[in-house]
């Protein structure tokens, strides 16, 4: 369930408190106790009796585990609600718009913890094998050697060097004792990026290779589709906060091997 979808708060609290576990019981008293006020209050917002003030506000946004778009976008919601006049609501609803939009691109969804410089970029994704061998890395808390690296992706010493030496340059990687350990943890290409699109070729070119070697434990899907442009975004919203959702749950998982999700979902022009 996305935040963005809804231009009601309290419609949105509602399906949010319907969807947790046991039906949300007990939720109202959770939040009234965050809050420090009586669930008679939080009742009686939900019904549309009151409002939250913008600190009330404000808190119940750290309980839900907002991110920072998301926590702009419910204040704004509840500002709505206690505008006073239409020349504000008029100035709220366009905000809520930009925030929509904004909140459509994927790469506001994710939080990564550094951006490469252009030089780095054409490094890292001219290849496959930059992530891959980044990644294999975290496998274990000790970390890799450059042995270990030539053995699992079959590779010269020559280019296991050169991939780990820049991967350590970036600060992707961290050398301790000969061994290679996970630097920064996350990194992300923006919509628009003269990049993005190399990456993609890389990791699906990677895909077909595997095609036919695919296993019953894996998934390979291939869904050709006539649908309306409303089932459309309907899709693409669900596959959004899936994106979303794995990346929560990769985040949390103990490294145990490489895997590599493509996901794509477009019109076709001919």
């Amino acid at each position: 369930m996305s935040l963005f979808s809804f231009t009601s708060y309290r419609s949105y609290l509602r399906d949010l408190i319907a969807n947790r576990p046991h039906k949300g019981r007990g939720e109202l008293t959770r939040i009234a106790n965050h809050l420090k006020v009586q669930s008679t209050l939080v009742s009686m917002v939900l019904s549309g009796a009151r409002d939250f003030n913008l600190e009330q506000a404000a808190d119940l946004s750290d309980y839900l585990g907002h991110t920072e778009l998301e926590q702009e976008y419910f204040l704004t919601l509840i500002q709505l609600e206690r505008a006073g006049n239409q020349r504000l609501k008029n100035h709220l609803r366009k905000r809520i718009d930009k925030i929509q939009k904004e909140a459509n691109k994927i790469e506001n969804r994710f939080e990564h913890d550094r951006k490469l410089t252009d030089e780095e970029r054409a490094i890292f994704y001219s290849s496959w094998i930059y992530s891959a061998v980044r990644l294999f890395c975290s496998l274990s808390e000790d970390g890799k050697t450059t042995v270990q690296v030539v053995e699992r992706f079959k590779i010269s010493r020559l280019k296991a060097v050169e991939v780990l030496t820049f991967l350590k340059a970036a600060g992707l990687l961290i050398e301790d004792k000969d061994h290679f350990k996970m630097g920064v943890s996350r990194t992300y290409l923006e919509h628009g990026s003269p990049y993005l699109s190399r990456h993609h070729a890389n990791w699906r070119l990677k895909s077909l290779q595997k095609s036919d070697l695919i296993s019953d434990k894996e998934l390979m899907f291939t869904f050709p589709m006539s649908l309306s442009k409303k089932d459309f975004e309907k899709i693409r919203e669900e596959f959004a906060q899936l994106l979303k959702k794995v990346s929560g749950i990769v985040k949390d998982s103990p490294a145990e091997d490489i895997a590599c999700l493509n996901i794509d979902l477009f019109w076709l022009e001919s």
